[in-house]
């Protein structure tokens, strides 16, 4: 990944088809370079610019709209260290959900986002079944086959999963 295509730690298949980003020669309004990537998720600011995957990365999109007064995400996250917590809020592409929802800290370092709970690489893995299986038992209901809403989330610098039910 280069420059154009910059890694998000905590959504890493931010690029794949129909997650964050679309191809686009569109102009980003922060940087006012063609966005190659442009991201497709939500903006939750006073305004929602158009805006490449660069400056979401860089830190560009925060300053160009006051740091603090704005998000990626309509989430909650609680017990993160701060600065994984902003960078979650504000340098992370936006999971397409369809409510609110909890991002799963541990250790008070955010997980990462790695798909949905369709993805049969996914459920292939007996620690993300685990994870389904006790999610789906969290809200009395029981998991019986993929689950486009259950949010898979996983340590960066481990194996522990955790999934987000996230009904519509």
């Amino acid at each position: 990944m280069g420059d154009n295509q910059p890694y998000f730690r905590f959504n890493p298949g931010a690029y794949e088809d129909g997650r964050s980003f679309e191809r686009s020669s569109d102009v980003c309004e922060v940087c006012s370079r063609p966005c190659v990537w442009k991201y497709t998720g939500g903006v939750y600011a006073m305004e929602s610019p158009v805006v490449c995957a660069r400056c979401i990365a860089n830190g560009e999109l925060g300053k160009f709209l006051g740091d603090e007064h704005f998000s990626l995400h309509d989430i909650e996250i609680s017990g993160a260290e701060p600065r994984l917590e902003k960078e979650v809020l504000q340098r992370t592409p936006g999971v397409a959900c369809y409510n609110p929802f909890e991002w799963p800290v541990l250790d008070a370092k955010p997980l990462a986002f790695v798909g949905y709970g369709e993805d049969q690489g996914l459920l292939d893995i007996e620690a993300v079944r685990s994870a389904i299986d006790a999610a789906f038992e969290e809200i009395g209901r029981r998991f019986d086959g993929p689950a486009p809403y259950a949010l898979v989330f996983k340590e960066i610098e481990g194996e522990r999963y955790r999934v987000v039910i996230d009904l519509n």
